[in-house]
């Protein structure tokens, strides 16, 4: 889970802003987890545990401190220094020993300098709420929605400021980010997940990489899966290549003709799929609703494990033949 902060609102996110009609905006976005991942602790500092008994998950918890500088923000409020205002004459007393003895006793000393004024922003104090519609032991995969409780007017002159300090609340506490419009119910959440696909003609490395890391920074480790899964895929020689955004999850592909594609969620890395006719409405489904066997063989699903490679080019032939 990366917790790296935004320096500046996002391109996605503006752009989302742009879709978006109402004028009060909340942070938020809905995720899906492992249960293996939920049972380790891996949100336990928002109260969330997974147990024979079910997932538990509070309505709503103020993030602890410790999870960044936003959260300790949110707690605590912070000091800030305006370097646009004229300075101030700042003194300092402290006691001093007479004759650099205090045995005889000691004297205040008043110590005066110029420095920029301080500003104290008192703490906002926002909890995240969560929710989850499904809290049954046993399943393999969670989809839990959070949403920062403070409620941002689109015309406030601190906007951006506060949408920002929203957005990292969400990053450094669950690793991801998001925007709708206040008052949105769970259902519209987990729509926001739905695969956008962008199909484009074969291009660059590079180009792939700024398509798939979009609005946000990546680490070199990101980096080099980006390059190494980019050379797999154009390996299988695509006439195409597919990109695809849910919420804020990347999805990475080639297209190998009408109806054959090969594609990942890079997010996640534990798998990708195969998949050969109507491949755009399957894509939408999750892992869950593809292995019960409701719609059809029209895929395969390959994880990466030894000689997971070999599998896909084997499926991708055979499919090419048919």
């Amino acid at each position: 889970m990366s917790k790296r902060n935004l320096n500046k609102v996002p391109k996605d996110i503006r752009s989302k802003l742009d879709k978006i009609s109402s004028q009060q905006i909340v942070a938020g976005c809905a995720k899906t987890f492992s249960s293996k991942a939920l049972k380790e602790g891996a949100f336990s500092h928002l109260g969330i545990k997974l147990d024979e008994e079910g997932l538990h998950i509070p309505e709503s918890m103020v993030p602890p401190i410790q999870r960044g500088k936003y959260s300790r923000r949110n707690s605590q409020g912070q000091e800030v220094v305006r370097k646009d205002l004229p300075m101030e004459t700042y003194s300092v007393t402290f006691d001093a020993p007479n004759f650099g003895d205090s045995s005889k006793g000691t004297h205040d000393v008043t110590w005066t300098k110029e420095r920029y004024i301080r500003e104290f922003i008192a703490p906002t104090l926002a909890q995240i709420k969560m929710e989850s519609r499904v809290v049954k032991p046993n399943q393999d995969k969670y989809v839990i929605k959070f949403e920062v409780s403070e409620v941002l007017d689109r015309g406030a002159k601190d906007f951006e400021e506060r949408l920002l300090a929203s957005l990292n609340l969400l990053q450094e506490n669950i690793g991801s980010h998001g925007i709708e419009s206040s008052g949105v119910k769970f259902e519209d959440y987990v729509k926001s997940m739905r695969v956008d696909w962008e199909i484009l003609p074969p291009g660059t490395q590079e180009e792939a990489i700024a398509r798939l890391t979009r609005g946000r920074s990546i680490s070199p480790e990101e980096k080099r899966e980006i390059e190494e899964r980019y050379a797999f895929f154009s390996s299988l020689k695509p006439v195409k290549e597919i990109y695809g955004t849910s919420g804020f999850t990347r999805y990475f592909g080639a297209l190998i003709k009408d109806e054959l594609v090969v594609f990942e969620n890079l997010e996640y890395g534990n798998a990708l799929y195969v998949m050969f006719e109507d491949w755009q409405t399957l894509s939408q489904k999750s892992r869950l609703e593809l292995m019960s066997g409701r719609h059809g063989k029209n895929f395969q699903r390959i994880v990466h494990t030894k000689g997971w490679k070999s599998e896909v080019r084997k499926a991708v032939k055979e499919r090419e033949e048919v």
